[in-house]
């Protein structure tokens, strides 16, 4: 029973953003020491990395608890986008990680260094890519359980700096065997993927600020639902909205011209009450009664 306590309360977006933060904390530490001790620009520009990964892991933090404040006059819909807000804010920084990386790579190119980095930044490197394997694969099951555009956001963050590590190592290990210059150079390669994998997050999180809808077969999947209810004739609009981790449905029905309001009031309660039952990510339905013209 404990065991499957304590499993619970670790998928949980907090969890999950505090055991990054706590991880990234360390890494930042061993980077700093086996950038600058060790003499790799690689593991230097991935310690800058670090840095801003504590800065999007507090951001998450921030949005994810005030995404679950309720609807209160100013915000009558709820604050769900905060945690969209919150994703948008990290893909920002993984962004600036990105051209910061293939920046510092760059110039370091051009100085031409012939000094190759030391062993112990090897095994940084190397540890940095198994921690962020595992944490990413965690922060990424955490993420689709609750749905949070966040904790999904930071699990990609984890996917890159996994990305970002495994330059640097093989950067480190050419570099050690006696061709110093690919170490920036892999780190040039990394930035690649950094920046396109941000600007991916970033798309997808302005989708949904912009009340982007979802895709065309869930919006399909809700038509038919609505009308498989008996007293419903047709279905003559569906309108969906993403907010946060969260959907918003607007639907307008026919029904019988003769029925009365109180009877094609029930019947939008029906259709509330099946679409939020049958789709988890739904929490609101506006259903609009139109009569079905002969």
């Amino acid at each position: 029973m404990e065991v499957s306590s304590i499993k619970k309360k670790l998928e949980t977006p907090e969890a999950s953003t505090k055991l990054s933060i706590a991880a990234n904390v360390l890494l930042l530490v061993l980077k700093f020491i086996g950038g600058f001790w060790g003499g790799s620009k690689a593991l230097i520009a991935d310690c800058i990395n670090s840095l801003l990964d504590l800065i999007a892991n507090a951001a998450v933090l921030i949005g994810i608890n005030v995404a679950k404040r309720p609807a209160d006059a100013e915000h009558q819909y709820g604050h769900g986008n905060a945690d969209v807000i919150a994703a948008f804010l990290v893909a920002v920084i993984i962004l600036m990680t990105g051209v910061y990386i293939g920046y510092d790579s760059a110039h370091t190119v051009f100085q031409k260094t012939n000094r190759p980095p030391h062993f112990f930044a090897t095994g940084v490197a190397f540890f940095t890519i198994l921690t962020k394997s595992i944490l990413y694969r965690y922060t990424k099951r955490v993420g689709q359980k609750s749905k949070s555009p966040a904790v999904l956001a930071n699990a990609q963050d984890h996917k890159s700096d996994v990305y970002a590590s495994t330059g640097a190592l093989f950067g480190i290990i050419i570099a050690q065997v006696g061709y110093p210059i690919l170490d920036p150079i892999g780190g040039i390669w990394v930035s690649f993927f950094i920046v396109r994998n941000s600007v991916n997050i970033i798309r997808g999180n302005i989708h949904t600020l912009m009340s982007g809808a979802p895709d065309k077969e869930t919006i399909e999947k809700v038509r038919k639902s609505a009308a498989g209810i008996t007293e419903v004739k047709g279905i003559s609009a569906t309108r969906m909205r993403t907010l946060g981790s969260k959907q918003i449905v607007d639907i307008s029905i026919l029904v019988d011209k003769e029925l009365s309001v109180e009877e094609g009031h029930k019947i939008a309660h029906k259709v509330q009450d099946r679409l939020i039952s049958q789709f988890e990510d739904i929490n609101e339905v506006m259903v609009h009664v139109e009569p079905k013209q002969d």
